[in-house]
């Protein structure tokens, strides 16, 4: 009988650590499409990976329209995002039902000729049905009215960072 109980634990055990392994692959994954969308003004791909609380309150065609609208002013205010790269899967869990995750990225920007690194962080939700994962830029969640408002009860164990504007000229 004890046989059995540790090679069911062995087994389980292997399962899980396949499972996180699976969850980090994807979770770095995503982040990097969201990244390379920005990049790419790629709104769609964007949207793709936009949390359904946001989509669910703006919906998908005013969401879309107002992503535009910020690229728009970007382009006429001459910022632009120079690089914009993960660095890091910080932290992954099961909290509340649910897996989320922390990747820490970094994106390079030119200010109309002045240029600035964000060091930055997603908060990721996993939808384990689409095996995908949505982001937030995860200061929203700490500091955002709106974004708080969407996440009322939000509370997690992750370590999210305050984000780092480092002046390059």
């Amino acid at each position: 009988m004890n046989k059995y109980l540790v090679i069911l634990f062995f087994i389980s055990g292997s399962i899980f650590s396949q499972n996180i392994n699976t969850l980090k692959e994807y979770a770095l994954r995503d982040a990097k499409l969201v990244c390379e969308a920005s990049m790419k003004k790629d709104y769609n791909t964007i949207l793709k990976f936009t949390h359904p609380l946001i989509l669910k309150k703006y919906g998908e065609k005013q969401l879309k329209q107002l992503t535009e609208d910020i690229f728009k002013t970007m382009s006429a205010q001459k910022i632009k995002i120079i690089n914009s790269a993960v660095d890091e899967l910080t932290d992954i869990r099961k909290e509340k039902k649910e897996y989320r995750c922390l990747i820490k990225n970094t994106i390079r920007m030119d200010f109309n000729g002045r240029k600035v690194t964000l060091k930055s962080s997603l908060f990721g939700f996993y939808d384990k049905k689409r095996e995908h994962w949505y982001f937030i830029e995860s200061n929203k969640l700490l500091d955002d009215p709106e974004t708080k408002e969407l996440f009322p009860s939000f509370k997690t164990e992750i370590e999210i960072p305050i984000d780092e504007q480092i002046s390059e000229n």
